[in-house]
């Protein structure tokens, strides 16, 4: 009987087999190159593209260089600078680490290697078909031009989508890299179609210049920064507002230790911070970034590194959560205003993308606006110590805009509270607050009628842990929440349910109004009693105006 016998595959095969997962198209190619550039200390990154990276991809830097005796071993299997022991495997920093993207892109390409280093009198070369090193005229730094991907694999080839695929997804990976490092400055020619150049910016006043020209001006105007840490993990970057959403996921980057990464806890958490907020269908923007020590994430789990296994999930899941919520609650509810981000057309991005504007497609702003009175004229409007409004409707009034928009939240809490459909978060970290006995037993004794109001928690002899509060509740303190509480449930009244009411919808906080587009919606709710007007509404006697101004 004839056995099929376990073999040795020559070293060129083994090579191109190796070669499937790093290099799954031109983008592959160019995230590899441009990785390595990153990890040698490189401060600035010139890229050139050529038939949609089938025919050229060149990445040139002034990083560390190689030193002449290594060029050749750059290119042999399992050589790195970047791990020494498999101990470093559970702290890796650096972006690339196995050894092998390199002698795989090298087995599939027509692969050239010029590097210099500052102390070498001359630069030095080598190709995949030619190890041995040769002078070369270069400044310090390296190039590494890639020509003819899958030359020697015709079936891998065809497999290649369309060029504007291609171009596309050499764009985006572009995009991330140079999101990743705002310190570095990246050029970038795409089959001489279009250039991009962003120059490295140092002070991070200035990263919204490259935010605008990858994601565009509206992102830039529609977003909220936010920066939230726990222990020795940080979260820092932008998140679009709820208001403003899109239709694609095209302006979603998350970075971990500088590296993208897309993972279902991180999607799962930022989905869920904005929870009702975010219609069906549509999609959050948002650029994160999270610096956390090496060990507490393993970024070992998929070849292309873009999936992560983090020590502690749920903090990470409760950490984004939270900064989101506290970011996007910040600005008007999402049916106060929708408003559509636009983003640069990803063929025609250059030095101009940034005239790209905003584009309005909401329903339901155009509807609140037209409801207004023709009267207003709002190029006259203002608004004042973020509050006050004086509208010259068929009768001058002042409009309290901060104390109406609570009415607002208040008359929405209440709806959701009889709805029975109150959206509720869990709190990232959770804090244990002292407590009377006696109180501890109240709580107790009001845990089923609590947990109606998303109220849950935890108790022991001494403390209370609260475990989810209300989402419209996400500004409030915890001790303040907890001491209105206990005073609530200290009452001798037999409707604890109407009290806890009343108890959390005074706690809802006063948020500023600074903008028109913030005010036309409350203004639309006051002036068409969608709200009891009481407090918040005051007509004005043009006749004590008169004389008061005059006099």
């Amino acid at each position: 009987m004839n056995a099929t016998r376990i073999h040795a595959l020559p070293l060129h095969l083994a090579n191109q087999i190796a070669a499937g997962e790093v290099v799954e198209r031109p983008a592959s190619v160019l995230k590899e190159l441009v990785e390595n550039s990153i990890d040698a200390g490189a401060t600035q990154v010139d890229i050139v593209i050529e038939g949609a990276g089938s025919q050229l991809i060149k990445v040139t830097d002034n990083g560390a260089g190689i030193h002449p005796d290594d060029l050749a071993l750059a290119l042999s299997r399992h050589a790195t600078s970047k791990l020494h022991s498999s101990e470093q495997l559970s702290v890796i920093g650096s972006l690339g680490f196995r050894g092998e993207a390199l002698p795989s892109i090298a087995s599939v390409t027509r692969l050239s290697l010029i590097s210099k280093q500052a102390e070498q009198p001359c630069a030095w070369q080598v190709r995949s078909d030619k190890l041995e090193p040769a002078p070369a005229a270069h400044p310090d730094g390296s190039t590494v031009s890639v020509a003819e991907l899958f030359f020697n694999l015709p079936a891998r080839r065809r497999f290649l989508r369309s060029d504007k695929t291609e171009l596309h997804h050499l764009m985006t990976t572009f995009y991330r890299l140079a999101l990743s490092r705002f310190d570095i400055g990246f050029s970038a020619r795409f089959d001489e179609q279009s250039y991009i150049k962003l120059p490295a910016l140092k002070s991070a006043d200035l990263y919204p210049q490259r935010l605008a020209k990858i994601c565009g001006q509206a992102f830039v105007r529609q977003a909220n920064y936010l920066e939230q840490s726990f222990e020795d993990i940080h979260l820092s970057g932008w998140v679009s507002k709820a208001s403003a959403h899109r239709a694609q996921t095209d302006v979603q980057y998350f970075f971990i230790n500088g590296r993208v990464i897309k993972d279902r806890v991180i999607n799962h958490a930022i989905r869920q911070a904005y929870g009702d907020w975010l219609p069906p269908g549509r999609q959050a923007a948002y650029v994160l970034y999270l610096n956390m020590p090496l060990d507490r994430v393993d970024v070992n789990v998929h070849p292309t590194k873009h999936e992560v296994r983090f020590r502690d999930a749920r903090l990470i899941h409760g950490l984004i959560n939270k900064a989101i919520q506290e970011a996007i609650a910040k600005t008007p509810a999402p049916d106060q205003l929708q408003t559509e981000l636009s983003l640069p057309d990803s063929e025609q991005v250059n030095e101009q993308a940034s005239t790209y504007q905003a584009e309005s497609t909401s329903v339901d702003k155009a509807k609140a606006v037209k409801s207004l009175p023709e009267t207003i004229n709002w190029s006259s409007a203002s608004i004042l110590h973020g509050r006050f409004m004086v509208l010259n409707t068929p009768e001058p009034a002042l409009i309290d805009l901060q104390r109406a928009d609570k009415k607002i939240r208040q008359q929405q809490f209440k709806l959701a509270i009889d709805q029975n459909n109150l959206t509720s978060r869990p709190i990232l970290v959770p804090v244990r607050l002292p407590l009377s006995t006696a109180q501890i037993g109240q709580f107790q004794r009001y845990k089923t009628d609590l947990s109606a109001f998303g109220i849950e928690f935890e108790t022991d002899n001494e403390t209370l842990t609260i475990k989810r509060i209300p989402f419209l509740l996400s500004q409030v303190g915890l001790p303040e929440l907890v001491h209105r509480l206990a005073t609530v449930l200290e009452t001798e009244n037999s409707d604890h349910a109407s009290l806890i009411t009343d108890a959390l919808m005074q706690l809802l906080p006063d948020n500023p109004v600074h903008t028109p587009e913030q005010a036309k919606p409350i203004i639309e709710c006051v002036l068409n009693n969608k709200i009891d007007k009481t407090d918040c509404y005051q007509k004005l006697d043009p006749a004590l105006l008169t004389g008061l101004f005059s006099s």
